[in-house]
């Protein structure tokens, strides 16, 4: 059962990458953006899969001005960016299994000095964001997260002026409905590791 759960997280996680690829291309293979403006890249990288579908599926809205990319843990993270090195920002939790956050920053920082990192936590402490803004990091994000958050974030470390964005673009009650998704996979995220870490 519960494998067949994760089956189908992973399903649905792929689904999402295909159709956030496919989406928004029309006939010819370039999207109307794409013509009319370089459509940016972004990578977000978090452990916490339900949460990452979340995140994905709420700014989905945006793909005229962004991509997404997703990556579980800083290695797969690592692999995309060496696969495309047209990546423009990566959003990245902290606490991962294989590599964090902490690694993931060190690795853009040296091999993708351009590259801008958001970091989000949800154990953030004032010591762990001085540490992490001496490491370069563009923004730091506490978890949880409305979805107007990200996008915010991510318009303002990709310079896409917000005043561009038209009301066909921003479908509030869709923002609304996703944001209350976010909210709860990250409360699960908060919930599941105290039952990881405490007895």
């Amino acid at each position: 059962m519960i494998k067949w759960a994760m089956v189908k997280e992973l399903s649905s996680l792929e689904l999402l990458k295909k159709r956030l690829s496919t989406s928004s291309r029309d006939g010819d293979g370039v999207s109307a953006a794409q013509k009319r403006e370089k459509v940016r890249e972004v990578l977000i990288v978090d452990d916490e899969e339900p949460l990452l579908l979340s995140i994905a599926e709420g700014l989905s809205i945006y793909k005229k001005y962004f991509n997404l990319l997703t990556a579980t843990n800083g290695m797969e993270a690592v692999k995309l960016l060496k696969s495309s090195p047209i990546i423009d920002l990566v959003i990245t939790d902290l606490s991962m299994p294989k590599m964090d956050g902490f690694e993931l920053l060190a690795y853009v920082n040296r091999n993708y000095p351009k590259i801008k990192v958001i970091m989000m936590t949800v154990f953030g402490t004032p010591k762990i964001e001085e540490i992490v803004q001496n490491m370069g990091l563009f923004r730091y994000l506490e978890k949880p997260l409305d979805i107007n958050v990200i996008a915010d974030n991510i318009f303002d470390a990709l310079a896409i002026k917000t005043e561009l964005l038209g009301n066909e673009d921003v479908k509030m009650e869709e923002t609304k409905e996703v944001a209350g998704k976010l909210k709860y996979a990250a409360n699960n995220e908060v919930e599941n590791y105290y039952k990881k870490t405490m007895p």
